[in-house]
């Protein structure tokens, strides 16, 4: 009865468990206790740590038994004496009595080891935790460098796009300016063509010209010359009129030096139509030969 007693007294004094003194003085009980605690360990039938909480218990016990009441207790009570317990009976309470005081500290340790474990659980947890988010983070930075790439081969692959539609578009004007050029050179040929056709057909009129002038020509002065010998046999001195040709009257040297230059200005519109094969030169040399048929035809 008294010792649960001085117990509590003692835990709601907890300053006094510092005291030096307690573990200083030694009882018989102390001694009787540590040489039963060495022949039970002996014996290996009682538990070492239950005697260990024993033999520190006691000297707790005695100490309190032998003190007197003090001023720094807070609670007091009546002090009796109790017999010191004989060591058969010591040994026969000491296992129920360690295996009371055994539960508490049986439930510390579970409850130790339960923190224990619950603070390797969240200590796990989180390291788990950690390295999942690293795991995800490495994998979004992984997934930001992916995309990164391929916005750039997007980005390549438009320029290369952009390169390919202003080929193709250059393509295209280099085409139409060829065709262009094929159509203007096909129409050079073609104005060639009729300008050479022109050409041939001015100079076949030209030689024609030139073959009736030269006909004509021969014809005038084949008659001159058979105008003046008949005019020196019938030795008359009278002037020699012809007659039989009335157009012969209207010729006169003024004419016959116009009728000469509109031939030469033909010859020479013939020959810039040959060298510069355009429609002016072409058009001089038709009018050129017109004037100079108009000379033949009064004729």
């Amino acid at each position: 009865m008294y010792e649960p007693q001085h117990f509590l007294e003692l835990k709601d004094n907890p300053s006094n468990f510092g005291d030096p003194k307690w573990e200083s003085n030694s009882s018989p009980t102390q001694s009787s206790l540590a040489h039963s605690t060495t022949n039970g360990n002996g014996n290996g039938n009682v538990d070492r740590v239950l005697f260990q909480d024993l033999v520190e218990i006691v000297p707790l016990v005695q100490s309190l038994i032998d003190r007197k009441a003090s001023s720094s207790f807070t609670r007091r009570a009546s002090v009796t004496y109790t017999k010191t317990p004989s060591r058969e009976s010591l040994s026969r309470k000491v296992p129920n009595r360690n295996a009371a005081q055994s539960m508490p500290t049986r439930k510390k340790r579970e409850n130790a080891s339960n923190n224990l474990d619950a603070d390797s659980v969240s200590s796990f947890s989180s390291r788990a935790s950690a390295a999942e988010k690293e795991q995800e983070e490495d994998i979004k930075n992984q997934a930001n460098a992916v995309q990164a790439k391929l916005d750039e081969l997007k980005k390549q692959t438009a320029q290369k796009d952009s390169v390919i539609k202003a080929s193709q578009l250059q393509l295209s004007d280099a085409k139409i300016k060829l065709a262009d050029k094929q159509a203007a050179l096909e129409k050079l040929q073609w104005e060639a063509m009729t300008s050479n056709k022109s050409v041939e057909k001015l100079q076949g009129e030209l030689d024609t010209l030139q073959g009736e002038m030269s006909s004509f020509m021969i014809l005038f002065e084949g008659l001159v010359k058979t105008d003046s010998t008949v005019c020196a046999e019938d030795y008359d001195t009278s002037p020699c009129t012809l007659d039989h040709l009335p157009y012969i009257d209207d010729w006169d040297e003024t004419q016959m030096q116009k009728m000469e230059a509109a031939r030469k200005a033909y010859e020479a519109a013939v020959v810039a139509a040959k060298e510069r094969q355009d429609e002016e030169s072409i058009a001089a040399a038709a009018s050129a030969r017109l004037h100079l048929r108009s000379f033949v035809l009064k004729t």
